[in-house]
């Protein structure tokens, strides 16, 4: 389910957004609101938790229509890395950076 967000980053970033979103909430009105929505669930699902914002920005950015919402960075969970970062020399290669440690129990009657 993780890769969703690879996904829709790669979409947003490539200008092809529109694809991720279900056809019946797309009218001419709404597509700028659509994606504006995309990128700044973009901004919540970055790696770095420092680089999320917060509810109350979320909040402003959704109600201000003027309101400049940044670029977001790569998702987290990403098996891919951003160009720049390559070029900064921050990675080495590719790698998934977060690890699910999730477990499952199974509840039995004594």
């Amino acid at each position: 389910m993780f890769f969703l967000a690879e996904y829709a980053y790669e979409l947003w970033k490539d200008d092809r957004g529109m694809e991720i979103m279900d056809p019946s909430l797309d009218d001419t009105f709404s597509s700028c609101k659509l994606i504006k929505c995309l990128q700044i669930a973009l901004l919540c699902v970055q790696e770095n938790p420092a680089d999320r914002p917060s509810m109350l920005e979320v909040s402003s950015m959704v109600r201000n229509e003027t309101a400049i919402v940044t670029i977001p960075r790569r998702p987290a969970f990403s098996v891919k890395t951003d160009e720049d970062e390559r070029n900064r020399g921050d990675r080495l290669h590719s790698e998934i950076c977060s690890v699910d440690g999730a477990t499952i129990s199974q509840v039995v009657g004594r």
